[in-house]
């Protein structure tokens, strides 16, 4: 009789759970795959659309690269929305980690910066894609296209 109470509390528990910490961040929430970017209208030559995956919950934001062996290089930063500007923080740090390093540093190989703030304008918004634009220190406009998987 205890191990069906346990059983069923345990179940009742676990549906009860929330699955998204601290709330509902709205259409953000869940992973983005970036499918297209380009620098001054042109596609890098080492971009590959099905490798870049930005991720969100609460306030934080992972942007991985994900290699064809499944590998993972994760980036770690905070978001925020600022009107029509979706705002990057790169610049957290722990222990024996400075700012700019390992798995805090901004993902260099979509144009970030290794730590600072990016802030990227919305060109185009919907609960399924995204397109930013973001202008880096030499006037380079990067414009990103994101389609959400999950």
């Amino acid at each position: 009789m205890i191990k069906k109470f346990v059983i069923a509390f345990v179940t009742l528990l676990a549906l009860a759970s929330c699955r998204m910490n601290n709330g509902d961040i709205g259409d953000f929430f869940g992973s983005w795959l970036l499918y297209s970017m380009t620098i001054d209208g042109e596609t890098p030559d080492k971009f590959n659309p099905e490798e870049t995956f930005w991720e969100f919950q609460n306030n934080i934001i992972e942007i991985s690269r994900v290699d064809f062996m499944y590998d993972k290089d994760g980036r770690w930063g905070t978001w925020s929305e600022d009107d029509d500007k979706l705002v990057l923080d790169f610049t957290h740090f722990e222990y024996g980690v400075n700012p700019g390093t390992i798995q805090f540093a901004g993902p260099e190989w979509i144009g970030f910066p290794k730590q600072g703030v990016i802030s990227l304008t919305f060109v185009s918004r919907s609960s399924k894609h995204m397109t930013l634009s973001w202008h880096d220190t030499n006037g380079r406009i990067y414009v990103y296209s994101l389609r959400k998987i999950w």
